[in-house]
């Protein structure tokens, strides 16, 4: 039982930098994208569509990512020390 505790807790913690790197590429993309006054430029409605879609379901993933990492965390921290 331990052990899948101690499992548990090591996915959770590799999760985060994960969770991270996909924020940093959101980031990234949105920051090629802006023009001198600071707003974002799209060629197509295609492309800004295509952009809003990914980019959307990379945030709503890496938070639940995080999340799920965090409750693994907790989950450890409460059987371990409770």
């Amino acid at each position: 039982m331990e052990d899948d505790s101690l499992n548990t807790l090591i996915i959770s913690v590799l999760a985060i930098p994960f969770v991270i790197a996909i924020q940093l590429w959101v980031k990234e993309r949105k920051d090629r994208r802006r023009n001198k006054e600071g707003e974002e430029e799209f060629k197509t409605t295609r492309e800004a569509i295509f952009s809003f879609f990914i980019e959307g379901i990379a945030v709503v993933g890496g938070l639940a990512i995080l999340i799920v990492a965090t409750s693994g965390i907790a989950r450890y921290i409460i059987h371990t020390f409770g």
